[in-house]
């Protein structure tokens, strides 16, 4: 089973379990607050008040990455292979710490990273991506005062304007 599956699993475990949902309007809720939100633990947070860090503990650290990951011999070469004397490697997650350290610790990768933004379930207000303030915290966080000089590597689907430039969507997002 791949980790996605798997981390989809424990969610919509985690809905039926402490929501009384029926799978059905658990997978219905998730995809939901997927949309809505960039994640699940977000609108768990602001429309049924559950403990983010107990939900980290029955999510994302319940899943058993030492057995699904190992250190990436290619992923190390590629990082190593950057000069860091021009970009900053800084990891940017909607995961709670935890979960973040742990996955590059067992990719043997760690150590290629300057620092680490997460959302911070302990928190309140919960931000997560792709709320404009989680770009600013990572911004700020990693020392980038400029959006121009920030290059946000993953999944940038909520931020792309349809012209197929997320970039300058992004700086309209941080600026407004």
């Amino acid at each position: 089973m791949k980790i996605h599956d798997l981390m989809s699993e424990l969610i919509a475990n985690y809905f039926k379990t402490h929501l009384g949902l029926t799978q059905t309007e658990s997978a219905n809720l998730q995809k939901r607050y997927y949309q809505d939100y960039g994640g699940s633990i977000r609108g768990l947070v602001l429309h049924h008040k559950i403990d983010a860090l107990e939900y980290n503990r029955q999510v994302d650290d319940a899943l058993p990455l030492d057995q699904m990951l190992s250190s990436d011999a290619n992923l190390r070469q590629l990082l190593e292979g950057i000069d860091k004397s021009k970009v900053k490697l800084w990891l940017f997650t909607n995961a709670y710490k935890t979960h973040g350290e742990r996955v590059v610790k067992l990719l043997g990768v760690k150590d290629q990273f300057e620092g680490m933004t997460y959302c911070d379930f302990a928190q309140q207000p919960l931000i997560c991506k792709p709320q404009p303030e989680m770009f600013a915290k990572a911004m700020k966080e990693a020392g980038v005062q400029d959006v121009k000089n920030c290059f946000f590597i993953g999944k940038l689907f909520f931020l792309d304007d349809g012209g197929g430039n997320p970039k300058a969507n992004l700086e309209q997002m941080i600026l407004r």
